[in-house]
């Protein structure tokens, strides 16, 4: 990752990775792959941290639990460094931003809708029949002004209190009190 974020992906040789790594480049090809797939395993291993999570036993309670880490992730210094990679590489290297966004964005949307199939239909405050689309729109209100603000420079990533208020408000808005 301290690569990929210090020369971008393009900048990043399988020489340079193996080097660092200390281990011949057939090593890397053999363990991991190509280029793309070590980038795609440095983004998994990353969400790695908040996919892997225990269960608290109450819906609401391990939504939020999720929400929260989730919302740590994405804002962190390291998922944002990505994030920003991504976005100025994709043009170059689309299938790169396709595997990212499958391995990343849309793979935390996924534990978002298991998290809201398993809450009871009185907990919604909000009418929808589809815990896919909604988990879409929960994930889009999770990073929203946050991120951007986050992509832009312009916040420190959030402390676990600052993650916590903004999930529980959040949350507000899609479940019934």
């Amino acid at each position: 990752m301290r690569l990929f974020l210090a020369h971008g992906y393009g900048g990043t040789t399988i020489e340079v990775i193996a080097a660092e790594a200390r281990v011949a480049k057939r090593t890397v090809y053999t363990t991991v792959g190509d280029k793309a797939d070590l980038f795609v395993a440095v983004v998994r291993r990353l969400g790695d941290r908040v996919v892997n999570a225990v269960d608290a036993g109450d819906p609401v309670t391990d939504l939020h639990a999720f929400g929260v880490r989730l919302v740590r992730l994405m804002l962190s210094d390291e998922a944002i460094g990505l994030h920003r990679l991504v976005t100025g590489e994709a043009a170059k290297f689309p299938d790169l931003a396709a595997r990212h966004y499958a391995n990343g964005p849309r793979r935390y949307i996924g534990v978002l809708s298991g998290l809201l199939a398993t809450l009871p239909p009185d907990r919604l405050a909000v009418r929808c029949d589809d815990s896919d689309r909604l988990a879409e729109q929960l994930f889009t209100l999770l990073m929203g002004e946050p991120h951007r603000r986050r992509m832009f420079g312009l916040d420190p990533a959030p402390t676990a209190a600052q993650a916590g208020a903004h999930v529980a408000r959040t949350l507000e808005l899609i479940l019934a009190p």
